[in-house]
């Protein structure tokens, strides 16, 4: 009775003191290293040398320097080296728990290679001993300070530890082959043999590290690789961190190619994991399976991936949403999270246990939560979510808030009259603290919303107005006074946008303030009843202290003047251009021709810039004319070589597209006479006419005249000891939009030489085409083939593929600045034309439909709309271009997935010429 008395004292004491350690959260955590400091520790560092060593006394002081290290301190060289060879003296202690933190710090401490031979013997000595945890740590340690040079004296005793019965050893050293391989993969490749022994292994971690290094020597072979991946689908791994890893290289594989062998064995792999006994085998094949389903777009909008079915990967993410333990529902849902922007039809399936995760007491998983549910949910559960992400916005982080704006974004596009609220919480985290990357993405949530949902027009500049009055980001003010320019002067009141960009004049540094004068200029011009008030409120920025506003000031107020009291609307003449910084001739050219006129005395003769050339074709003839002036050079400077820069290259190249130029005008002239063809308005890019691999390869360069067409036909001879002469380009088909003025033939072609032969075409004038003809023309190569020792030869035709010209054959793609095409838009409004054209596409994603109409038009996308974002239903591309004759043109293509009619298209073109427009509105029918 006693002894159980005592017992029972004895537990309770214990359980006492345990529930007093236990309650941290109760006393405040006081970090016991917090007092170290570097100058101590090198003091202290002397005992390393003590005779006898006191073994407690250095664990203690190690364990100070690691820390200290792990902290960011920095040691010199020379502290460095002191500390190194007095840790080295430690070898002659006995004890283990010394010996393991030896190694550790000799792995920190980084010893330089001159320095790394004092300890090399001490190592080796205890790779070879009988204690298997000194065995296994030297390994570990000689992989981080191994000279590259004296890999292969210690290889022998390596591949032995690779295949010992010790795990810990044997995983050590396949440790060591991991860092060896990436200085001495030579001596590592050696190891093969072991390495696949080890890969049996029944022990988990040297069969997981035995696998990786494996990977690691077979990822330079493509065919090596399969061959491993493939063989170890089919064998039965024991450990399942190895499952996980092979899971990733078999999704590696399937990602980077199309194997039909390949994909049948790893795709059933997959499968096969998704019934495994281990949670991390199955979650990792679930993800593999989310990950396929991004990559293949022939599923999309389906349940399969590469033609197996996904529910039950879907079917496991959605069990693990409920799983009690926290990183479990974080895998899952952030797995769902990434298949919803390409599939959110498939990740719908899983919202019913998405839900009650709102509330999870991890905020990142609600976070993912949220914004999955933002990307799948109905329209009918946007108030309710919206709740949701105001309640805990203030708690995430700023990367899982840029997420939330952004599918807050697609959200607002996908059911547009929610705009209310969604715009709401756009506004009013725009009002909170926040970095200027959030405000950024905040800012450009709202424009893209009000430009593509027009009744939420006026309440999202009311919200960009509030903001403004306390904006910290200049750059930000500055592009929302520009879009308030923009769009404020097509809304039903005006004038009540006027106070908020006022008190931007008159508040804000040069920069905003300059953007305002800029903003209320562009509504005074368009909106008659307030020009008398906006005139007034910048008289009194007209003693402004930076010389940009007051000259803005100065300009706009004059053209303002005019209009007010002259009732003078011509004075609004060239306007836009003035707000705009586009235009339409070579600023080169319009210098040369009042050069011209000054020089010629016609002082009082207007400049019509109508007949100015645009910059690109002024810039082709300039190189054109340089190129022909023969290169001078000073006596008597021998030339050296030297090592040429970027910019010398370039130049290089722009030399060459001269010479190119000065050759094509040559070759015209000798064809079709001097002048004859006016000057050249584009070359398109070459188009492939044979196939790489073809005996004689064939490039179709299309060379765009106002009344012509040249095709250059760049031949490359690729056959050893064949040699072709006469080699001319032969056209069929001609009628009836083209007719042949004339062609030059290639002399002679020898093995791996190149040439151009030309094709000279008059287009036949219709003009309901705007010199727009569309052709389809048969050609052939026909030359005289010479055999090596052949004096005679003998004529061959060699027939290549059609010469298609299309619409996009007569465009030249025009890059415009950042946010700039809506002014030119805006400008070809009141100019130009507009032709609208509604289509039905066969594709079954936006990103190639997009790519498609991109290079169909051959213009230049504009604002970053190029790239469709992920798990969108509908995308606005803008483009860009000049089109034959030097008229500038503008393309607004709306292009989205209907469930019912696919993919549809509507594509509006603006440009100064009906015809054009018409053209251009109809080139993907």
């Amino acid at each position: 009775m006693a002894s159980q008395s005592l017992k029972d004292t004895i537990k309770e004491k214990i359980a006492t003191a345990l529930k007093e350690n236990l309650k941290m959260d109760e006393r405040e955590f006081q970090n016991p290293w917090a007092t170290q400091d570097k100058a101590s520790v090198l003091q202290e560092s002397r005992c390393f040398g003590d005779a006898p060593i006191d073994s407690e006394k250095c664990l203690n002081l190690l364990t100070r320097i690691i820390y200290l290290i792990q902290q960011g301190e920095k040691f010199t060289p020379t502290e460095l080296t002191d500390l190194f060879f007095g840790v080295t003296k430690l070898f002659q202690a006995q004890s283990t728990r010394l010996r393991r933190m030896v190694y550790l710090t000799i792995k920190e401490l980084e010893p330089a290679e001159q320095e790394v031979f004092i300890c090399m013997s001490c190592l080796i000595k205890d790779m070879n001993s009988k204690n298997d945890c000194f065995r296994a740590n030297s390994i570990r340690v000689l992989s981080r300070v191994l000279d590259p040079a004296m890999a292969a004296q210690i290889d022998r005793y390596l591949k032995t530890a690779i295949v010992d019965k010790n795990p810990f050893v044997s995983s050590s050293a396949l440790v060591c082959g991991m860092t060896l391989h990436k200085s001495v993969p030579d001596v590592v490749k050696r190891w093969v043999n072991e390495i696949q022994e080890t890969v049996n292994s029944q022990h988990v971690m040297v069969q997981f590290h035995a696998l990786a290094l494996l990977y690691d020597l077979k990822k330079g072979d493509r065919l090596a690789l399969h061959k491993v991946v493939t063989s170890m689908a089919r064998s039965q791994m024991k450990s399942p961190m190895a499952e996980c890893l092979l899971i990733r290289y078999a999704t590696q594989t399937l990602l980077s190619e199309r194997d039909p062998s390949v994909e049948k064995t790893l795709m059933s792999y997959l499968d096969s994991c998704l019934r495994h006994k281990s949670e991390m085998v199955t979650y990792e094949a679930a993800r593999a399976f989310c990950q396929l389903a991004a990559m293949d777009t022939e599923g999309a909008g389906g349940h399969t991936v590469l033609g197996y079915d996904m529910t039950h990967a879907t079917t496991i993410l959605q069990i693990f949403l409920t799983s009690p333990k926290p990183v479990i529902r974080f895998g899952a849902i952030r797995t769902l999270n990434m298949l919803a922007q390409t599939r959110p039809q498939t990740a719908a399936r899983c919202n019913c246990d998405m839900e009650p995760l709102l509330s999870d007491q991890n905020r990142n998983t609600a976070t993912l939560a949220l914004t999955t549910l933002l990307k799948t949910g109905h329209e009918s559960n946007v108030e309710r979510l919206v709740k949701q992400i105001t309640s805990f916005m203030s708690d995430i982080s700023d990367v899982f808030k840029i997420e939330v704006v952004r599918a807050v974004k697609g959200l607002c596009l996908l059911y547009p009259s929610k705009y209310k609220v969604l715009m709401s919480f756009l506004s009013s985290n725009l009002r909170e603290d926040g970095t200027a990357e959030i405000k950024k993405d905040l800012v450009d949530a709202l424009i893209l919303i009000i430009s593509q949902v027009p009744a939420s027009r006026e309440v999202g500049l009311l919200h960009l107005c509030e903001f403004i009055e306390d904006c910290e980001y200049p750059n930000l003010c500055t592009r929302i006074l520009g879009f308030l320019g923009e769009e404020v002067p097509s809304t039903g009141q005006p004038a009540k946008y006027i106070r908020f960009i006022y008190n931007r004049m008159i508040l804000e540094n040069a920069l905003v303030r300059a953007a305002a004068v800029d903003a209320l200029s562009k509504i005074a011009m368009k909106c008659t009843s307030l020009r008398r008030d906006v005139l007034l409120l910048l008289q009194f920025g007209a003693n402004d202290n930076d010389d940009e506003v007051r000259d803005r000031i100065s300009l706009y107020s004059t053209v303002l003047q005019q209009c007010v009291d002259e009732n003078n609307e011509a004075a609004k003449i060239g306007y836009k251009d003035l707000m705009t910084a586009e235009v339409n001739f070579s600023l080169d050219a319009l210098y040369d021709t009042l050069v011209s006129q000054h020089e010629s005395g016609r002082l009082d003769g207007p400049v019509d810039v109508s007949s100015l050339p645009s910059a690109e074709a002024y810039a082709a003839t300039a190189k054109a004319q340089a190129a022909l002036q023969p290169e001078k050079k000073k006596p008597g400077v021998p030339s050296a070589p030297a090592k040429q820069t970027a910019a010398e290259v370039q130049q290089k190249e722009a030399e060459q597209k001269a010479t190119a130029n000065a050759e094509l005008q040559r070759v015209i002239t000798e064809i079709a006479g001097e002048g004859v063809l006016g000057a050249l308005q584009h070359s398109c890019k070459p188009k492939p006419l044979t196939e790489s691999e073809a005996e004689y390869t064939v490039q179709c360069i299309k060379h765009q005249f106002k009344a012509h067409l040249v095709l250059e036909m760049y031949v490359s001879n690729t056959v050893q000891g064949v040699v072709l002469e006469n080699i001319e380009a032969r056209l069929s088909g001609l009628a009836p939009n083209y007719t042949e003025v004339g062609a030059s033939a290639i002399s002679r072609l020898e093995y791996s030489q190149n040439g151009s032969a030309f094709v000279v075409l008059q287009k036949n004038e219709n003009e309901e085409q705007g010199g727009a003809l569309p052709g389809s023309f048969g050609a052939a190569l026909r030359f005289l083939q010479k055999d090596e020792g052949d004096d005679l030869g003998y004529e061959d035709d060699y027939p290549v593929e059609n010469i298609v010209v299309g619409t996009g054959d007569f465009m030249f793609p025009r890059a415009l600045q950042q946010g700039q095409f809506k002014s030119v838009w805006e400008q070809l409004t009141a100019q130009g034309v507009e032709a609208t054209q509604k289509l039905a596409l066969n594709f079954k994603t936006l990103e190639a439909a997009v790519e498609h109409i991109t290079g169909t038009l051959n213009m230049s996308p504009c604002d970053n709309t190029g790239k469709v974002e992920q798990g969108v239903r509908g995308h606005t591309l803008l483009m860009s271009g000049t089109f034959l004759g030097g008229q500038t043109c503008l393309v607004k293509a709306l292009v989205g997935m209907d469930p019912g009619r696919g993919c549809v298209a509507k594509l509006s073109c603006r440009a100064k010429s009906d015809k054009v427009a018409q053209v251009v509105s109809s080139a993907l029918l």
